[in-house]
């Protein structure tokens, strides 16, 4: 599932943002697709580690997951592809999974992000929206807003 989702997004990167079939394509996903897939990501980054570390000092070093995680939200954000994940992810481990699932959502936060925001309101665990919505605001966040200033600044 996560192959194919990698699929669909990096063809989603390469259309025109104002082009009609980027348009089209993403509300189709808008309308049609499963949300499941974010749910998914969710059980390959370890939140809970996330807000073991908030809660401790900032300048300590991240787990190494969380920071696998990051790191991939931030490249896949920067750069608007998932190649780098996808090409280390044989063999197969959680460490892979944790980085290729964190580049994923940075990615669907680049390019789906009306899909994400409606996955997120229907989240019904307050403590699972929480503790997304730290990994959002803490990872995720910063390289979104530099890429949209960046845009502006061109």
């Amino acid at each position: 599932m996560f192959l194919a989702w990698s699929l669909l997004l990096s063809h989603l990167w390469s259309l025109s943002s104002s082009s009609s079939a980027r348009e089209q394509l993403v509300q189709y996903v808008q309308d049609s697709a499963n949300s499941l897939i974010l749910d998914c990501l969710f059980q390959h980054i370890p939140l809970e580690l996330c807000l073991a570390h908030n809660l401790k000092k900032k300048d300590m070093e991240l787990p190494v997951d969380i920071s696998e995680a990051a790191s991939a939200v931030k490249t896949a954000i920067t750069t608007g592809s998932l190649l780098f994940s996808i090409e280390t992810l044989w063999p197969i481990e959680p460490k892979k999974m944790t980085s290729l699932a964190g580049a994923l959502f940075g990615l669907m936060l680049c390019i789906l992000p009306a899909y994400v925001r409606g996955w997120f309101t229907d989240l019904r665990d307050r403590t699972a929206s929480s503790l997304i919505e730290s990994f959002t605001r803490t990872w995720c966040s910063p390289p979104l807003i530099v890429n949209e200033l960046s845009q502006v600044i061109v």
